[in-house]
């Protein structure tokens, strides 16, 4: 594990060593070791687009589904993966996007609406809608109904990745000419020219402040809730020389508001691997240090905070990630009821504060939906206008989910 030599760093390093890596192969279940996404389901199961089929794995085995087990999956070669909230699994393909509903697969193509059968990633807008870029746009799917976008509102390259904003407007990853935002009735485009350090967007995720944190082929640029250009991380994995570019291949936000960031560089050298940045220093894990491969295609993390990481050389999880002893130690812990809920949640402190203390309330994608303050053991917070989905409740480096129904 390569650190900043910096007294913050080395304390953190101190705290970060007690994570565990754990990796799975062919040797383990999977049906291909070519992985090219990763999703985590409601109920905790994982789900992967393998170059052999669908995986899901439940903690303890994997099941597969191909064309041969499954009729209706479209294709094999599955390249984008989503999980939704009424339990259905989206994979996508080279010859249109398949629905899974728990026994069988339905396929839909450009016959059915979509803007093309090539898919490259889908994602569930918090209102329920799927989005699914493909690599000459994106499509739409809501209440039955595929609508896509594509020349001149999307411009040539296609769709790498979706992300959502906090006021739910969609982003989405361009392949060449920069982030492609749609608002509901336009499309705008922020590339260079607004300060963005390369056209090429791999991914984007929000922080619970509204930051835009935006994975590019030649590292990362942060816009702030104004979209204001405010930062370039273009050095978040230390490389041997002379090859010192950062292409991101993957970015989220976790609930603790940690960056994490899969590089990978195949020019020159071959290297590659996982930085988290913790506010102030990236910390990057490798091969040498467990992983299963340099190739980092895309991340998930779990309810329990465990980061997935899929490769093109296998499956690594991530656990027991600590973000810091004075952290640890000065977090309230807290209990949370009921689960599921629809209405309401309350929040039970195991001990009244000595001050008041604030807590948040994240959505799927760690975005600030709600926060406030409790003043003693038990707050009821409500959460009649939440969208269905799972949600994090956090005070200080406490947290626990929760999902709301509808």
């Amino acid at each position: 594990m390569k650190q900043s030599l910096t007294l913050a760093a080395l304390c953190l390093g101190a705290v970060l060593n007690a994570q565990t890596i754990t990796n799975w192969t062919t040797a383990e279940g999977l049906p291909g070791n070519d992985l090219r996404d990763v999703a985590v389901a409601n109920d905790g199961n994982i789900w992967l687009a393998t170059q052999s089929g669908v995986a899901m794995y439940n903690g303890s085995s994997f099941t597969v589904h191909n064309t041969t087990s499954h009729p209706g999956l479209a294709n094999n070669d599955v390249y984008a993966i989503a999980t939704t909230t009424n339990g259905d699994v989206w994979a996508g393909t080279d010859f249109g996007v398949s629905v899974f509903n728990g026994s069988s697969y339905t396929t839909y193509t450009t016959l059915d609406g979509l803007g093309d059968d090539q898919v490259t990633n889908i994602k569930q807008a918090p209102n329920g809608d799927i989005w699914i870029g493909t690599i000459n746009g994106a499509t739409r799917y809501s209440n039955g109904t595929f609508t896509a976008f594509g020349s001149p509102d999307i411009p040539f390259g296609g769709v790498q990745h979706i992300a959502f904003a906090p006021n739910g407007d969609v982003w989405m990853s361009g392949g060449l000419f920069g982030v492609i935002v749609y608002n509901g009735s336009s499309f705008s485009i922020i590339n260079t020219s607004n300060g963005l350090i390369s056209n090429r967007i791999r991914s984007i995720a929000f922080d619970a402040d509204g930051n835009k944190w935006i994975a590019t082929a030649e590292g990362i640029s942060v816009l702030n809730a104004a979209n204001a250009h405010v930062a370039d991380h273009e050095h978040v994995f230390i490389l041997p020389p002379p090859d010192e570019l950062n292409p991101i291949t993957d970015i989220l936000v976790d609930s603790y508001g940690r960056v994490w960031a899969g590089v990978y560089v195949d020019y020159l050298v071959t290297e590659g691997g996982v930085s988290m940045y913790n506010g102030t220093d990236w910390t990057q894990w490798e091969t040498s240090d467990g992983l299963a491969g340099p190739n980092v295609t895309r991340m998930a993390m779990d309810d329990d905070g465990s980061l997935w990481i899929a490769t093109s050389t296998g499956l690594s999880r991530m656990s027991g990630i600590n973000i810091g002893i004075a952290e640890q130690q000065q977090a309230p812990a807290f209990a949370l009821f009921p689960n599921p809920a629809s209405n309401a949640v309350t929040l039970v402190l195991e001990q009244a504060p000595a001050q008041r203390s604030t807590f948040e309330i994240l959505d799927a994608q760690a975005r600030r939906v709600t926060e406030g303050q409790i003043t003693n053991e038990r707050s009821t917070i409500d959460i009649s206008t939440f969208e269905a989905g799972v949600y994090t409740a956090r005070i200080g480096s406490s947290v626990q989910r929760f999902v709301v129904a509808r």
